[in-house]
């Protein structure tokens, strides 16, 4: 069965952190995973994931198996591409069709997180089926295009058979992002970002909305990187800044990353079956700064009930490894959804009315996120306010057009819930 070396990148580069192997096809699929012991016996060693892989001791010699209905490991699916980046792979491999593993091996080195994968000790490399001269250094070296190169590329590709030569080398590397947009890393004046694109049958320019709503997010106190918005051949292509690439003297630090699944060890399927108070939970027991992190996450729980992003399921939530426990990653991929109706609710689980996207459901659970319900309140009021007064503006100054505006005036409305200042019997 197909077999793959597991690197961690660590302060010193790639480290081989164990073997990972196969098993089984179709519905009986699954993996086996042992870290190596000289992994084992580093101080700085990081676990692939803390929930199906946690670390032993050096002389444990423990062989994981996936559960039932998991065909890898959370930890290193992360590692994997999601909708687009499968999109180029399976462009770049014709007829040929693709497992799990091959998705997971073939991703270039723009990879979420610190994860990478070799057929032996010599070191990462790229295991890729489909190219018949995986020598031809042209083709597969050159992680960055220009976004002028990468527009001209999603242009192409649902349109052309054969792409020009020069475009050959997005499909090649693929891509480790979530979410089915089109999407690539670039190098932008001396940072590592995401340049995400819109695509011709948006019916809301896509990238400015997601824009607008990450600045609010900023506004409204919640942590997010750097975005921009870059115009180039008359089309808007969306720049966040990568915040598991951290600059130094080498080039980039990669930072361990994982997702809310992989910190709940839930199914993919079980995501609406989750809940923000179990990633809070989660945050206490594997956190290193837990009372901070889970009031942001509160936070950001209630952001997404003024803005309508009804996106955030668990792969849209994670945790970057600090050296001492995991914490909550910046806020990404927070989009406002124009709705139907005025009720709605979240991916997962808000508070004791379910997914039900209010914010006094979310106050219902305030004490799971280290807040007394007054101090929720008072963030939540605050929260609607700056949103409410600024969401119009922002798009007034990133060229919205008034139709544009009001299909998304029904993004807001929870901006307008009237919170009641009552004590909840427990």
């Amino acid at each position: 069965m197909p077999t793959a070396y597991v690197y961690v990148y660590l302060e010193e580069g790639p480290v081989p952190a164990g073997i990972l192997e196969t098993t089984g096809t179709g519905r009986e699929a699954g993996a086996r995973f042992r870290y190596g012991r000289r992994y084992l016996q580093r101080k700085d060693r990081v676990a692939i994931d803390p929930i199906q892989l946690p670390l032993t001791s050096p002389d444990a010699d423990r062989e994981y198996i996936t559960e039932e209905g998991f065909v890898l490991f959370n930890g290193i699916r992360d590692a994997a591409p999601d909708g687009w980046g499968r999109h180029l792979m399976e462009r770049a491999a014709g007829a040929q069709p693709l497992s799990e593993f091959d998705y997971l091996v073939a991703t270039g080195e723009s990879r979420v997180g610190a994860l990478a994968f070799g057929a032996d000790l010599s070191g990462p490399r790229r295991m890729v089926p489909w190219i018949e001269n995986e020598g031809a250094e042209d083709d597969i070296v050159g992680e960055d295009l220009d976004l002028t190169g990468m527009l001209e590329a999603v242009r192409e590709l649902d349109t052309a058979e054969n792409l020009p030569r020069k475009h050959r080398r997005f499909f090649l590397r693929g891509s480790s992002l979530g979410g089915a947009r089109p999407k690539a890393t670039t190098e932008y004046d001396g940072r590592q970002w995401i340049a995400k694109f819109g695509r011709a049958d948006d019916r809301s320019p896509m990238c400015r909305v997601e824009y607008v709503t990450m600045r609010l997010a900023e506004q409204a106190g919640i942590t997010v990187p750097p975005v921009r918005i870059e115009k180039v051949l008359d089309q808007d292509i969306y720049l966040i800044e990568r915040f598991d690439r951290v600059p130094n003297d080498r080039g980039y630090r990669r930072v361990p990353f994982i997702s809310g699944l992989t910190i709940l060890g839930a199914h993919e399927s079980e995501s609406s079956q989750q809940s923000y108070r179990k990633l809070a939970d989660q945050l206490r027991r594997l956190g290193s700064e837990p009372t901070e992190d889970t009031r942001q996450l509160w936070r950001r729980m209630v952001f997404n009930i003024l803005c309508s992003n009804n996106d955030d399921h668990l792969r849209n939530h994670g945790f970057l490894w600090d050296g001492r426990g995991w914490r909550l990653s910046p806020a990404y991929d927070v989009v406002s959804f124009p709705q139907v109706g005025t009720e709605r609710d979240l991916a997962i689980g808000v508070g004791r009315s379910g997914r039900r996207a209010t914010i006094e459901n979310a106050l219902t659970d305030i004490a799971s996120f280290g807040l007394s319900r007054s101090e929720g309140i008072s963030i939540a009021e605050a929260m609607q306010q700056t949103v409410k007064a600024n969401w119009e503006q922002l798009c007034g100054q990133k060229g919205f057009t008034k139709l544009e505006i009001d299909r998304l005036r029904t993004c807001f409305i929870a901006c307008d819930e009237k919170i009641h200042d009552v004590n909840l019997t427990v």
